[in-house]
């Protein structure tokens, strides 16, 4: 009987185009493990690509490496095959983390271009660690050079990113033989006048609206951001004098102290339970949270918070014709009713509660203890700990097991809060819940929300 095919997802990963140049494209890659899977009789289910990305990247940068771990962790996966070792981590830290769950799951990962490097084997634990280690160091000192020559080549006033990334007014131009910052004939204008508009009406929105009027329909809120806190605008980078200033130092000063007037304080009361959760249905940007205060009691004149979601790029940027503010509590209201609906199970009664014989005090229950020995035996055999570590800790754990006293019930709890506050439903429990509890069930509930062009709940994504 032959062996069931394994499922087999293939990652790649290119950091820069001198890879690209040196044969290690992501189509090289792709294909070189596509060939291999075929050879070893494993069936490719998916690909993941960082593009762009190195190695060193910090983990939650790498949006490949997550959906990767996501399918793994919905049983989609056998293996994963990657082409080197450096294409998949240089990081010890990191590597450790995803192969944690990896093990969780049952999933093993194959080098191409690296047989000998293994988790299976004591050798190949090790030659794993020199290589990662190796891996780690180089890149190390790689970006010490790179800092070292961007910090002298500053000092020289020398430019160090490209066109792409070039602040509003600015180009990259050549002085005296070498590439520098200079400012922009046909952008000059545009950023003159904003900030002779800004110093004058400071308000925000009014000039993001002037300059989109008059200059560009196109300028954002993010845009004015920039302007009004880069320090390009007034010549430096770094402290450091380094391309034509737009104002002077004494000018800068009085625009970023009216800036900061300019920020709108968020009340301490005021808790927005779906911020960066819902999507506007016109443009797709996630909607942003605002609130007023209104007076709910005319003789104390008491009043009330109110949380809506707008869409900034309607509102502020004026680039999106969804101007309708979403209600928390509508949204709140809703997202219940849906809860009870699809999930009957979350109704909670009081038959299903049953009375628990609680244990006295103890440090740790016995279960716990064979727990940790359970993970002090899998630490062992993937050689993360010595011999020596191992039977000493293993000695005082089972130690620690034949000392714990006897298990004696315990007088049964009065349950009649308890009782009281589930005797409905599910919408009683949720009642009960403060303003910060209530953002945190949300949050670990839904991933996100999709409204309808009214503004009305279209659909649900569950985490």
């Amino acid at each position: 009987m032959s062996d069931k095919r394994k499922r087999c997802a293939i990652y790649i990963r290119v950091s820069t185009s001198e890879q690209m140049m040196h044969g290690k494209s992501l189509e090289a890659q792709k294909e070189y493990l596509a060939c291999y899977a075929e050879e070893h009789g494993m069936t490719p289910v998916g690909v993941y690509a960082d593009e762009g990305k190195t190695a060193r990247k910090e983990l939650k940068k790498r949006k490949a490496i997550h959906a990767l771990l996501e399918d793994v962790k919905a049983g989609k996966i056998d293996v994963i095959l990657f082409w080197r070792l450096d294409r998949w981590f240089r990081n010890m830290s990191d590597f450790y983390k995803v192969q944690d769950i990896l093990d969780m799951y049952g999933v093993s990962w194959i080098s191409a271009s690296e047989p000998g490097l293994t988790m299976d084997t004591r050798d190949g634990r090790l030659q794993l660690n020199v290589v990662l280690s190796i891996g780690q160091n180089e890149v190390d000192t790689t970006s010490e050079r790179i800092r070292f020559v961007n910090e002298a080549s500053v000092r020289q006033g020398k430019v160090i990113f490209g066109d792409a990334n070039m602040p509003r007014g600015y180009k990259v131009g050549i002085i005296n033989g070498r590439k520098c910052m200079v400012k922009d004939p046909d952008q000059e204008e545009l950023v003159n006048a904003f900030y002779d508009y800004f110093e004058t009406h400071q308000n925000k929105q009014e000039t993001v609206r002037y300059i989109q009027r008059n200059y560009d329909p196109g300028f954002s809120y993010g845009v004015l951001r920039t302007m009004l806190s880069s320090e390009f605008y007034k010549g430096t980078y770094r402290g450091i004098p380094y391309c034509p200033p737009y104002v002077s130092e004494e000018r800068w000063a009085r625009l970023q102290q009216i800036s900061r007037q300019n920020i709108r304080q968020t009340p301490s009361g005021r808790v927005y339970y779906f911020s960066g959760m819902i999507r506007c249905p016109s443009c797709g940007r996630l909607l942003t949270g605002t609130g007023c205060k209104s007076v709910i009691n005319r003789k104390t004149q008491e009043k009330r918070d109110y949380c809506y979601y707008r869409c900034g790029r309607a509102l502020v940027d004026q680039l999106c014709t969804n101007t309708h503010k979403v209600s928390q509590n509508l949204i709140e209201h809703d997202l219940l009713d849906l809860l009870e609906q699809e999930f009957p199970s979350c109704r909670l009664h009081v038959s299903t509660i049953q009375k628990v014989q609680k244990k006295k005090p103890a440090a740790r229950s016995a279960a716990q203890i064979s727990q940790e020995l359970d993970r002090l035996n899998l630490l062992f055999q993937k050689g993360r700990i010595t011999w020596n570590y191992y039977n000493e800790q293993s000695r005082l754990l089972e130690q620690e097991k034949l000392q714990l006293p006897e298990e004696t019930a315990a007088p049964d709890p009065d349950d009649s809060a308890l009782i009281s506050a589930l005797q409905g439903n599910f919408r009683a429990a949720y009642r009960l819940l403060s303003p910060e509890n209530r953002r945190a069930f949300w949050r670990n509930t839904i991933r996100q929300i999709h409204l309808k062009p009214d503004s009305t709940i279209d659909f649900i994504d569950f985490l």
